[in-house]
């Protein structure tokens, strides 16, 4: 038998959670590469100065529904491959952690691991973070094998993914010709200077994805922050431009996630969409919509098989 892993951020449940959870974030050196005593003042102080903020907007939200699509996508997948795979799911930053998930697979005899980072595009924060988490895993056990998929956003089932759920979205919205615009959580752009690949994915994203639905695109980046210091242009400033050049439509594309999260419910569902509804703006010249991540889909999930 053989392990298959799915690996995300993770997600705080209580308030309390939310603190450690910010805690481990800001301490891990692929998201502040300093020295570890930076590391550890600043992630001590941001976890005790944000987490009560942090938490009112996950309460805001209703809770993210990110670790209960994670376990319904787990289960959805192991009941496509069968027996012969177990599928478990682990977090960086919150429990069940990752350490513990291969601990399990190890204590059960299974030594043969398929991890799959639920990151579309890779970065070094995210992607190269959870590869050197399971390096330093690896040297606790003897004849484990641990094989990471990278990277998956130009698959081809990933881009049929996407434009199955854009074209479902045109259709119950009764949407003629829309814009798509692309909404990647962005990095700090000294990542990008140190070689971090992750901008041009994004933006190959995009290009693959626009072209199979035969649509025009851009792409934009929300959650900064830092707008001076990290990826632009933001989403709400890219509406604004959309608007002002008298573009009718548009429909916003979370393409960095593969789960609904605070990042979709919050960032966007409530901080920026509402901003150009027509009851707010009072014209019905400018329609923004945003589409929504199930959390199962049958081509995703064939994507998750061929890469076992």
């Amino acid at each position: 038998m053989k392990g298959v892993l799915l690996i995300n951020m993770g997600v705080p449940e209580s308030e309390g959670e939310v603190k450690h959870f910010l805690r481990l974030i800001f301490l891990d050196k692929h998201i502040i590469p300093a020295p570890y005593f930076i590391r550890n003042i600043l992630s001590l102080y941001i976890s005790k100065t944000r987490y009560k903020k942090s938490w009112a907007r996950y309460v805001q939200i209703g809770g993210t529904p990110l670790k209960r699509n994670t376990l319904e996508l787990a289960n959805a997948l192991q009941n496509k491959i069968g027996n012969n795979y177990l599928v478990k799911v682990a977090y960086s930053y919150s429990d069940p952690y990752i350490q513990n998930v291969i601990k399990e697979y190890y204590n059960n005899g299974i030594c043969d691991v398929i991890v799959i980072p639920l990151y579309p595009q890779y970065s070094i924060t995210t992607t190269e973070s959870v590869i050197y988490a399971l390096e330093k895993i690896k040297t606790q056990y003897q004849n484990i094998t641990i094989r990471t998929i990278n990277e998956f956003y130009s698959n081809k089932l990933f881009v049929e993914y996407w434009k199955e759920l854009i074209t479902n979205h045109i259709k119950i919205n009764n949407l003629s010709n829309p814009f798509l615009l692309y909404s990647a959580h962005s990095i700090p752009t000294s990542f990008i200077k140190k070689g971090d690949t992750y901008q041009k994915a994004i933006e190959g994203t995009a290009k693959l994805i626009s072209k199979a639905c035969e649509l025009n695109y851009s792409v934009s980046y929300q959650s900064q922050m830092n707008e001076k210091t990290w990826l632009g242009p933001s989403t709400q400033s890219q509406l604004n431009y959309l608007k002002n050049n008298k573009i009718k439509e548009v429909v916003i594309i979370p393409i960095s996630f593969v789960c609904e999260n605070l990042e979709t419910k919050y960032d966007l569902d409530i901080q920026i969409v509402p901003q150009f509804n027509p009851l707010v703006i009072g014209s019905k010249d400018f329609n923004v919509s945003r589409v929504e991540i199930p959390a199962v889909n049958e081509k995703f999930v064939e994507m998750l098989i061929s890469f076992l």
